[in-house]
């Protein structure tokens, strides 16, 4: 059985008879580290050029950043609003400011990071309206790559996504937020990737980092989290049943039910800041 896992989130490509891989299309006889899109990652890039002792390449270094950022953006150690400033970067990271700059750039172009006149540079805004409008394109992206998934899955995918399953569980049962998103995000990649349309991936790869951000939002409040695990529970069977329209309408409500807590959520923290402004105020005047 080929292993994914979220506590391992490598595949290793085994070495193909003659020189092919399943479909007889030419490939190296080596073994890479991938994701589940086929996209060597970047630290098994930098990795083996540490290993063959050349300084990692410029391309390395932008892509370190970017996930870098990426990483802080989504786990919420950088909140919306916040300044970011090249030169902290480039010396927390121990690169040049250029790797940051670009990395700026590109998750800009995600909707991470705004930029915004004299060359300020912050965390973009969690606008719900605008996630409620992601989930909403996405998940019908997803509802489609759903039904199309159980047509076409494939027997080692269907393995892969056993495994993923028993991860997302396990990181529920513990707790483990961090763990739990990634595992989360694999399986949605893997169904995506299971349609087999080069057209739908390239969009929902489009709109991927800024939903994963909104997800971090939701996985938070803990009612949503157990609700979105037994939804994920019924998403699984279906797809392992090969059930499509069963499977697209689960997807749906799955995303549409994302939204709505997205909207709670922001809800909560706009009246909790109001009264903290309010009890602040409060407590300048008595003084």
């Amino acid at each position: 059985m080929r292993r994914c896992s979220s506590r391992s989130r490598s595949i290793e490509r085994p070495d193909r008879p003659k020189g092919q891989d399943g479909r007889g299309l030419p490939v190296l006889r080596t073994l890479v580290t991938v994701d589940l899109m086929g996209k060597v990652k970047p630290e098994a890039a930098v990795a083996a050029s540490s290993e063959t002792g050349q300084k990692p390449r410029k391309g390395d270094r932008h892509q370190e950043a970017v996930k870098l950022l990426r990483g802080m953006i989504l786990a919420g150690d950088l909140a919306p609003g916040e300044p970011l400033r090249e030169q902290a970067f480039s010396e927390q990271f121990g690169m040049s400011r250029t790797p940051v700059r670009e990395a700026f750039r590109t998750l800009a172009a995600e909707g991470l990071i705004s930029l915004l006149p004299n060359r300020t540079v912050q965390v973009a805004l969690l606008d719900e309206e605008a996630v409620a409008e992601v989930f909403l394109v996405l998940g019908a992206l997803e509802s489609l790559a759903a039904r199309l998934a159980c047509e076409r899955i494939s027997r080692d995918q269907l393995e892969i996504l056993d495994e993923l399953q028993e991860d997302l569980a396990h990181h529920f049962q513990t707790g483990d937020r961090t763990r739990y998103l990634e595992a989360n995000r694999l399986i949605h990649e893997l169904i995506v990737e299971a349609a087999a349309s080069p057209s739908l991936l390239l969009a929902w790869r489009l709109l991927l980092p800024r939903a994963e951000r909104a997800r971090h939002v939701t996985t938070r409040a803990h009612e949503r989290w157990g609700d979105a695990f037994e939804e994920h529970k019924h998403i699984h069977a279906a797809l392992m049943k090969r059930d499509g329209e069963t499977l697209r309408r689960l997807m749906e409500e799955h995303f549409a039910n994302g939204a709505e807590s997205i909207k709670r959520e922001q809800k909560k923290t706009r009246a909790r800041k109001r009264w903290e402004a309010f009890d602040e105020s409060s407590s300048e005047k008595e003084d």
